[in-house]
């Protein structure tokens, strides 16, 4: 039986985040400014990255339509720069440490001009963190990670600085401080996210991709589907038990000589071995669906149960273990 905040944490693990957002009232009152955040959704006035960017949006105070911006600027141009980036949305990026006030002008529809400040930041980041998408799969500590070559792969990051109280998270998109070590594995510098990089995957090798603002590495391998050589035990999206006709999610990873396989674009088969208690089958496009700047997760499937009793079920990687195929098996219990 799994509760419902062991399947939040196990949502973070397998999922690529989707996205809310900071809100604030302007200084004037006149509008709200507001962009998307994955973080300290509550704090407005996060630092944006010297060298990254942040999409804010405006709109009016009391009914929130969209407000159409004829003008930005900021009080200190050497700290940050502003863009009218179309309709009711300015684009802000960091220049230098310090603190400064956009200011904005604009209409919503039917309504007069009017004009709105915010307070904003930028600041430089002492502190990268990297990771995988799939690390720790289903408490498995695995001491690195694959990906499977000539595919694109999602790497999360975040960005924090050092203040007196300890640390605090820095934001916005496309400034990605990273070098790779290989030239098998190429960032995707059109990929404007602010939660993940987009890599370019060649062929087969290691990979360590290094932080250039605090070291930080994030070691990998760039495998073939060949070397796919089974499955991790699938994790259960069930908040208590599988009844007899309850349908659960499930999600699977491939593995690789222990190594879980991260962003697997491969084709996988589901099948129960016990067809008189449950059905297994892959969920829609295999995959649980696009996420704010990011790709899809796949190996999502469902059981579900027929009659009391023991379910047993395989996973099987038809590219696997050189192509004789890779499969795995496993069970779980459906209720009366």
């Amino acid at each position: 039986m799994r509760t419902a905040a062991q399947l939040a944490a196990v949502l973070t693990t397998v999922a690529l985040s989707t996205a809310c957002t900071s809100t604030v009232t302007g200084n004037e009152g006149n509008f709200r400014f507001s962009y998307v955040a994955d973080e300290a959704f509550l704090d407005f006035n996060k630092p944006i990255a010297v060298g990254a960017s942040l999409d804010v949006s405006v709109t009016a105070v009391g009914d929130d339509a969209p407000v159409v911006l004829s003008d930005a600027r900021v009080a200190d141009d050497t700290v940050l720069s502003a863009t009218l980036a179309g309709g009711n949305v300015v684009t802000v990026t960091g220049l230098a440490d310090g603190n400064t006030e956009l200011e904005v002008k604009g209409a919503a529809a039917g309504q007069e001009d009017l004009s709105d400040s915010v307070n904003l930041r930028a600041r430089v980041p002492d502190i990268h963190k990297l990771w995988h998408t799939c690390q720790n799969f289903n408490g498995v500590d695995a001491s690195d990670y694959a990906y499977l070559a000539g595919q694109p792969v999602y790497i999360p990051f975040d960005f924090e600085v050092t203040v007196a109280s300890g640390t605090e998270p820095v934001i916005g998109y496309g400034y990605y401080p990273v070098s790779s070590s290989s030239p098998e594995a190429v960032l995707d510098t059109t990929h404007q996210g602010s939660q993940y990089m987009r890599y370019e995957l060649g062929g087969a090798g290691d990979v360590t991709l290094t932080s250039d603002i605090d070291g930080t590495t994030l070691p990998f391998k760039i495998i073939t589907p060949a070397e796919i050589d089974g499955a991790l035990q699938p994790i259960a999206f069930v908040l208590e038990d599988i009844d007899v006709g309850d349908r659960n999610p499930f999600y699977v990873l491939p593995s690789a000589a222990g190594r879980p396989v991260c962003q697997a674009d491969i084709t996988v088969e589901v099948a129960s071995t016990s067809p008189s208690l449950c059905t297994v089958s892959l969920l829609a496009d295999n995959a649980a669906g696009e996420a704010s700047d990011a790709g899809k997760e796949y190996g999502w499937f469902q059981i579900e149960g027929l009659a009391a009793g023991m379910c047993t079920y395989t996973v099987t990687y038809p590219d696997g273990n050189a192509g004789a195929g890779a499969t795995a098996e496993f069970s779980y219990e459906i209720q009366p």
